[in-house]
């Protein structure tokens, strides 16, 4: 494994920390990108890159050519707001962070030619892709988006041989989730959850890593929900 080599976007944030160490520990080399400085204690086989949407690809040149098997996209902007408050420039920078970032960055990987044969690329999304939730208006339009994206970039990458897929979390049991919901909010979500318990870190990086690997041999163009039913069922 120490020869694979994964490129997770958004390093610093809760989901890419947390799928970053997950493919450390399972032997990969990684290059961690995000828009702020590495963090202190960096693992032997990471490299952090500091990189932001908009800027030139020089920061990519320390990547070998034909050397990433694995892209992870888990960077993305968040915030609260509806039509009665939509702002067209929040919009367009949340828009730019969700989904623009995508696509600039795997333009210059291909430019560059840095992806190997055959390599499986994972988006991060959110269930709130394909439903509605109150005062989220630009991030699920945002989210939305990522549809086309996937699907599109499916097709046009097909014939090289790349994979590529989406997943999506549900509401997550991270200390943030807790410090911004009161405890009737996570009851009524657990209770909402055949599982009965929230989608965990562990749930997001498990599937991402499935469909990273050696292991995913056809699956492309899919958008897999991690959140352990909530999506799919009403609980009555």
């Amino acid at each position: 494994m120490s020869n694979q080599v994964v490129v997770v976007f958004g390093a610093t944030g809760a989901i890419g920390a947390a799928i970053s160490e997950w493919f450390n520990a399972q032997g990969y080399d990684v290059v961690a990108i995000s828009r702020t400085a590495a963090v202190s204690a960096t693992p032997a086989n990471v490299k952090w890159i500091q990189w932001e949407s908009g800027q030139g690809v020089e920061a990519f040149s320390g990547i070998q050519q034909r050397s990433v098997n694995a892209v992870v996209w888990a960077q993305g902007a968040n915030f609260s707001d509806d039509i009665h408050s939509f702002d067209l420039a929040a919009h367009q920078s949340m828009y730019d962070a969700n989904v623009t970032c995508i696509l600039l960055s795997l333009q210059a990987l291909l430019q560059k030619n840095l992806l190997a044969s055959s390599a499986r690329l994972c988006v991060i999304s959110s269930i709130w892709q394909n439903l509605a939730k109150q005062n989220k208006l630009s991030y699920c339009i945002t989210k939305s988006a990522l549809q086309g994206l996937v699907q599109s970039l499916a097709v046009d990458l097909g014939h090289s041989g790349h994979m590529v897929n989406a997943v999506l979390p549900g509401a997550l049991d991270t200390p943030m989730t807790r410090a911004n919901l009161d405890e009737n909010q996570l009851r009524r979500l657990e209770e909402m959850t055949p599982l009965g318990s929230l989608s965990t870190l562990d749930d997001v990086c498990n599937l991402v890593g499935f469909l990273c690997s050696q292991n995913n041999t056809g699956i492309t163009g899919q958008f897999v929900a991690a959140d352990r039913g909530f999506s799919y069922a009403r609980i009555i």
